[in-house]
């Protein structure tokens, strides 16, 4: 860009680091030129066309210069620029930039001020699923995508792209993360169908890779936060009892799911004494089997065991 052209009206202001900065950044010359210009654009606050073509320079040359992404929107919105067009630029901006915090703001900005617009829904969870092919584990892809489905209510297809991407890793917490956010957020919330439905799920993923800790902490996710039925806990401590006590290797996540539902079991005040002993048995055992099998955190089981009460 010309700036002295564009911006003959303008006078630059330069970086002001006092009068003996210690250290002060040594800039390239083009960078420091358009940030020159943008203080003296900023200083008069001027929203216009020629501000955003200059806000796009300085982002190419340093994307995560936060107040130029704010002048930008400000701009964008005071010349009733075309914010789709500006959702693919932020796209190539991102597609370069993954983790930039910055950008991905700026999307939501962008499509807040959009309004509810499914194509433009719908083209921002592709986007979110092109960076996922990417980095199916990009914090920040992730994060927007529990912002979009949720302002705008749009849980049609989450269960079923979250199931495709734990399908291709199974082992991605942040996939199993999504499908706990979609399950306690979406409006209808979890019935008692579903919740056998998402039991069968875990215990699916389980037999194919038991030591994969993912699905063992989905599954006491929901059983913490959904279920309401005593049957079903005995049911599934029934089939984690069957894991642990059927497989050649011991398990580690098998044996402490079984602990934690054991303890839950301990503190119920309507079970009988001798249930209450034989729960009591089970899980100090439980506890002297990972103690023995899990020696890289036997202090802590040792730990847990001291908690259990004396029969």
């Amino acid at each position: 860009m010309d700036y002295t052209t564009v911006f003959a009206d303008i006078e630059p202001i330069p970086m002001d680091d006092g009068p003996n900065p210690m250290s002060p950044i040594a800039y390239p010359a083009e960078y420091s030129a358009a940030m020159d210009v943008f203080r003296a654009c900023a200083k008069v606050d001027e929203r216009s066309k020629r501000v955003l073509d200059l806000t796009a320079v300085i982002i190419d040359m340093n994307p995560a210069h936060y107040t130029v992404w704010k002048v930008r929107q400000d701009c964008l919105f005071a010349t009733e620029a075309d914010l789709k067009a500006e959702l693919q630029y932020a796209s190539n901006v991102g597609f370069e930039h993954h983790k930039n915090y910055q950008v991905w703001h700026h999307r939501e900005i962008v499509v807040t001020r959009i309004g509810h617009d499914e194509d433009v829904i719908r083209g921002e969870l592709r986007y979110i699923n092109e960076q996922l092919d990417a980095d199916c584990k990009n914090y920040h892809a992730w994060s927007y995508r529990q912002w979009l489905v949720k302002h705008f209510q749009f849980w049609e297809q989450e269960l079923a792209d979250v199931d495709k991407l734990i399908t291709s890793d199974f082992r991605n917490n942040s996939a199993w993360n999504h499908r706990f956010f979609v399950l306690s957020t979406r409006p209808e919330g979890v019935s008692e169908t579903t919740m056998d439905k998402e039991l069968e799920y875990c215990q699916k993923y389980i037999q194919i890779a038991p030591n994969n800790e993912s699905p063992w902490n989905y599954m006491k996710g929901i059983l913490k936060k959904f279920n309401t039925s005593k049957e079903r806990q005995s049911r599934v401590e029934n089939d984690v009892k069957k894991l642990v006590e059927g497989k050649n290797e011991f398990v580690v996540h098998a044996a402490g799911f079984l602990l934690n539902l054991l303890e839950s079991k301990i503190s119920d005040t309507l079970l009988s004494s001798d249930e209450r002993s034989s729960a009591i048995s089970e899980a100090s055992q439980v506890c002297k089997d990972l103690m023995q099998n899990d020696m890289i955190r036997m202090k802590f089981w040792s730990y847990r065991l001291s908690l259990i009460p004396s029969v």
